[in-house]
């Protein structure tokens, strides 16, 4: 902008016309910088993987402060833009149909894009990986331990009736088996999740059978050290899923850890183009 004494009308609105003239230059200069901003950001969302963050909802501690952690991590998830997909163990689901209130507040999760599936702690998996069983099984009793019996809950009947009464459908599970589990998948389900090592948390989703089901798999990784995940992630590409798994009771214990996770998805790709429920990520993958 000159800086010359305009004198008079004309120089008055000569001056003004040459200001608004050169405001408007340098406008047009943020105007295509800005456009230039969000077209690289653009490009640099679409090279990233689709990434899916897993929520287990374990058999044990369930209870009204444990539904209020996971209340607080999808109001979390919300704020940045990540969908989750909640996988719901029977003890989840029957106290859930125990209070309206809380089926409600599925049905509301659902309506903000979020996925609610199926968890199992299947028997003969946890003795592998010293976990706690959560007591449905198809297994013969008299196959089971004689001090566990007493632990049987029901078949896997009784277990999808819990899980199918809740708002919304089940397609996504995550059961645990060991090959002596087999018989515990439900056919019903269309997608499983497997995994705890880095390395998990990027696959492709690949078809498998189990028992007599054919389903499409994806890893995912457990949730423990950000940084770590933050390179796996920044080094992989738009031909992988990029998976991450935590539990309703790790976001109860250190909710900073899911919140550093959350914020560095959004700072890689703002508007969340490239995050989505395993369902949809992978019925999306499967229709390409």
């Amino acid at each position: 902008m000159g800086i010359e004494q305009r004198s008079g009308r004309a120089g008055t609105a000569r001056f003004a016309l040459e200001s608004w003239a050169e405001v408007g230059a340098v406008r047009g200069r943020v105007f295509v910088s800005w456009g230039l901003l969000a077209f690289f950001s653009s490009f640099a969302a679409s090279a990233l993987p689709v990434s899916c963050f897993i929520v287990h909802a374990e058999p044990t501690g369930v209870d009204e402060e444990a539904f209020q952690s996971l209340v607080d991590l999808v109001a979390l998830a919300d704020q940045h833009r990540v969908p989750l997909t909640l996988l719901l163990t029977a003890q989840w689901a029957e106290f859930v149909l125990e209070d309206a209130a809380r089926v409600t507040a599925l049905e509301s999760f659902l309506a903000r894009g979020h996925e609610i599936g199926a968890h199992h702690h299947a028997y003969w998996g946890t003795l592998d990986r010293a976990a706690v069983w959560d007591g449905y099984t198809d297994a013969p009793l008299d196959s089971l331990h004689a001090e566990d019996r007493a632990q049987f809950r029901g078949t896997m009947d009784d277990f999808w009736s819990l899980l199918t009464a809740l708002p919304g459908a089940r397609e996504t599970g995550c059961f645990g088996l060991s090959e002596a589990d087999a018989t515990d998948w439900i056919c019903d389900l269309a997608y499983s999740t497997y995994g705890h090592t880095l390395s998990d948390a990027v696959s492709a989703p690949t078809p498998i059978t189990i028992g007599s089901c054919t389903v499409t798999q994806v890893g995912h990784g457990l949730l423990t050290d950000v940084g770590a995940l933050a390179m796996l992630y920044d080094s992989t590409g738009e031909e992988s899923l990029f998976a991450v798994v935590t539990h309703v009771s790790d976001y109860a214990e250190r909710p900073g850890v899911v919140e550093r996770w959350f914020g560095l998805l959004a700072s890689r790709d703002p508007e969340g183009a490239r995050r989505d429920t395993v369902a949809r990520a992978v019925r999306a993958w499967t229709d390409q």
